[in-house]
């Protein structure tokens, strides 16, 4: 008995760890100056979430759609016809999807950023924001 209670203990955080989601925070010097702070989550029960400090501003959106793509014709003319296609049409080898979101982060003050941000597979979101006055804001989370 206090076998199996040593080794539930020892789990736990494992477990609540998966339990979290995956979060990315702002890489500064690879993102517009007037970003002070900056996360990113795409999984996890809670769903997406991002937020983003800007000019003094804290703009953030939840819940939003995350798409997952791939190019199975440039996919099959880089690859070829052979195993290794077969293992990515058929879904087996998932390294070749691109994820996409198009959140529209909204302040307190009723201000939008709306975003577009990309990565692959074991990658890192970045992209840009378009403000109220069509200023383009460019980020990158690691």
């Amino acid at each position: 008995m206090n076998a199996r209670i040593a080794i539930l203990v020892c789990l736990m955080p494992f477990a609540l760890g998966g339990c979290t989601g995956h979060i990315h925070s702002l890489i500064q010097d690879q993102s517009d100056r007037d970003i002070a702070v900056g996360t990113f989550r795409h999984e996890g029960p809670e769903g997406a979430a991002m937020v983003l400090e800007f000019r003094g501003v804290r703009f953030e959106a939840q819940g939003f759609a995350i798409e997952r793509n791939q190019n199975l014709a440039e996919l099959r003319q880089r690859h070829g016809s052979g195993r290794h296609y077969d293992q990515i049409f058929s879904g087996i080898d998932t390294d070749h999807y691109l994820y996409s979101a198009q959140p529209v982060l909204r302040a307190a003050n009723g201000a939008t950023l709306r975003c577009s941000a990309i990565w692959r597979v074991g990658g890192s979101p970045s992209g840009h924001c378009l403000a109220a006055d069509a200023s383009r804001i460019h980020f990158r989370f690691g």
